[in-house]
């Protein structure tokens, strides 16, 4: 089985669904994997939790339920603005048809508010499975 770059495809997906984001605009507001230490208040990022699950189909091939975190993070003292930012990205993602998987699915019934970061930024979260065969 190959592994897919989840991370990476859904954060593309997210870029395409006219949400206003971008990995390549200067500075980026959309990131995935490891994100830098200096980014912008106004920032969503894919990350993957670790979590996977697999289901050998007998053909030496599986489906593959890989999960990310998607975190929202939006500028000091805009808790609204950043929830709707973060209600956005669920609504994109949560059963969207992402070309090479069979299904992406977010978990819960939307974003979940996190604690404000150390700059007193809102952050907002929300976990997404999405399954492949490999």
């Amino acid at each position: 089985m190959t592994p897919k770059h989840v991370e990476r495809e859904l954060a593309l997906y997210l870029e395409g669904a006219g949400l206003s984001l971008s990995t390549t605009s200067s500075p980026p507001t959309l990131f995935w994997g490891q994100v830098p230490t200096t980014t912008p208040d106004l920032m969503v990022a894919v990350r993957d939790t670790g979590g996977e699950q697999s289901l050998y189909l007998g053909t030496r091939r599986g489906l593959v339920a890989a999960d990310v975190q998607v975190v929202v993070r939006g500028l000091s003292n805009r808790v609204a603005a950043t929830r709707e930012l973060a209600v956005a990205c669920w609504s994109a993602l949560h059963l969207a048809r992402v070309q090479g998987y069979v299904d992406v699915r977010c978990e819960g019934a939307g974003p979940v508010a996190q604690p404000q970061d150390g700059s007193g930024r809102p952050r907002y979260s929300f976990n997404v499975a999405a399954s492949y065969v490999a």
